[in-house]
């Protein structure tokens, strides 16, 4: 699982903002649980879409709340891409077929391209 700093840094990349107050929701009782924290908030769900857009419109100002929702939805992506990643080094056996970068295109169409590659660990 991406760390609190990670998950924070590509928020801010991505919207300009860290979205801290959301990771830490989102992860809430990471340290005690483990990965069984995931049962909570990991998934999509109307109950905390509006949670979260209510949240963020009332505390940032009106729009926030959508930007808050779709920084939920790829923390939860990134969380379960990594797991993948990990499993695939240890229990899979890809072997040469063990990528760890995933570029997806969405295209208006509909249509989701994907590209694989396996860049060097540093």
């Amino acid at each position: 699982m991406p760390s609190m700093r990670k998950h924070c840094a590509i928020s801010r990349k991505r919207t300009g903002y860290g979205f801290g107050k959301l990771h830490e929701w989102i992860d809430k009782d990471a340290k005690s649980t483990g990965v069984d924290h995931r049962k909570e908030r990991h998934y999509f769900n109307l109950e905390d879409q509006k949670a979260i857009k209510d949240y963020w419109d009332k505390m940032k100002g009106k729009g926030w709340g959508e930007k808050a929702i779709v920084e939920w939805l790829f923390h939860i992506a990134l969380d379960n891409l990594e797991t993948a990643y990990k499993l695939s080094l240890k229990e899979c056996s890809y072997g040469r077929s063990t990528y760890n970068c995933i570029e997806v295109v969405f295209k208006r169409s509909g249509y989701i391209d994907c590209d694989f590659k396996r860049l060097a660990n540093d």
